[in-house]
């Protein structure tokens, strides 16, 4: 891929210039250089040009910013080009694809994200941008092989949360999320995918209809922290739960074991100090998560019993809506 073919024009449709997402590459390679660190630059109104020219303005904060400031100043040749050339490819299928690329400073760039533990420094985003304006959203997650009646639970929750303007976040994997999203777009309500990969293929495969669909839909969106090209993994899955959370207000954990990746929602919740809802188990392994979550609720999360009144499903999105 050719720089010469990224003209201004593009760079505005995907959102961001060559040298700047070059720029913010250049500090993703710097060891120990995370969304925290992103987020602190961003606060001190340093833009990543400027610490990579000038790493002397660094915020003052002791050995850490002293081993950047060194760090910036060392970076090899080969490193700087190694993150020209990833920048113009990204640029460029962002472009093909009609993708945006979200930084701080993009106007969509989602407030939450930006507040919470994990503020990502690039978000990579396909679908509709006008999705991310909506203020209220909640987490719904929950096993890949959920089942009655949860799966049914879940379906209600979700279609109530739609009727009070709730955008349903959820991580697009088989089962559980799946009746998120789809619920979300049959009752006419707003979803937002969030991937564990590049966003140009589905995954997992077994959901393109529902990409297919997705993508032509103005009340959609998919969002990921990761690259064009870069495959989903272990990783990438664990960190794909900790992004849904920070979109979201509260979170549904619907069923799940203990041992479930759901949990790592529920985990993540509790470290952003968001507010968790599950249904009662049946005493079965499968939903010994929710017991979990049971034994360790806190004033602000919910438990909904086997078959709650929609009237518990309000009072807990009326508590989301007024929290930020």
């Amino acid at each position: 891929m050719d720089a010469s073919q990224i003209t201004t024009s593009v760079e505005v449709a995907v959102g961001i210039s060559l040298k700047d997402l070059t720029n913010l590459y250049l500090l993703l390679s710097v060891k120990g250089f995370g969304p925290q660190k992103f987020r602190e630059l961003h606060l001190s109104q340093i833009p990543a040009t400027e610490a990579l020219e000038n790493p002397e303005r660094l915020p003052a904060g002791g050995k850490r910013w002293d081993g950047f400031r060194s760090d910036l100043g060392g970076i090899p040749a080969e490193m700087r080009e190694l993150c020209h050339r990833r920048a113009v490819r990204q640029i460029l299928t962002a472009h093909k694809l009609g993708t945006s690329v979200l930084t701080y400073d993009h106007p969509s760039y989602p407030l939450r994200v930006y507040n919470s533990n994990d503020p990502i420094p690039i978000l990579y985003t396909r679908g509709s941008l006008d999705v991310l304006q909506q203020r209220n959203a909640v987490a719904c997650v929950g096993s890949r092989k959920i089942r009655a009646p949860y799966s049914a639970l879940q379906t209600e929750l979700i279609r109530h949360a739609v009727g009070c303007n709730f955008t349903i976040v959820s991580g697009f994997a088989l089962g559980a999320d799946t009746i998120s999203h789809e619920t979300a777009y049959r009752n006419g309500g707003r979803t937002i995918c969030v991937m564990p990969g590049g966003l140009e293929r589905p995954f997992p495969p077994e959901n393109r209809k529902l990409w297919d669909e997705l993508l032509c839909c103005q009340r959609a969106l998919f969002v990921s922290e990761f690259p064009f090209g870069m495959r989903a993994s272990a990783l990438t899955l664990r960190k794909r739960n900790k992004l849904i959370v920070a979109f979201s207000q509260g979170v549904l954990i619907s069923q799940s074991s203990v041992n479930g990746g759901a949990m790592n929602a529920y985990r993540f919740a509790r470290e952003q100090r968001k507010p968790v809802a599950t249904f009662a188990d049946d005493g079965m392994p499968d939903t010994s998560g929710n017991r979990l979550i049971s034994h360790e609720r806190r004033p602000e999360d919910e438990m909904f019993a086997d078959k709650p009144e929609l009237d518990s499903y309000s009072r807990w999105l009326q508590r989301l809506s007024s929290s930020t």
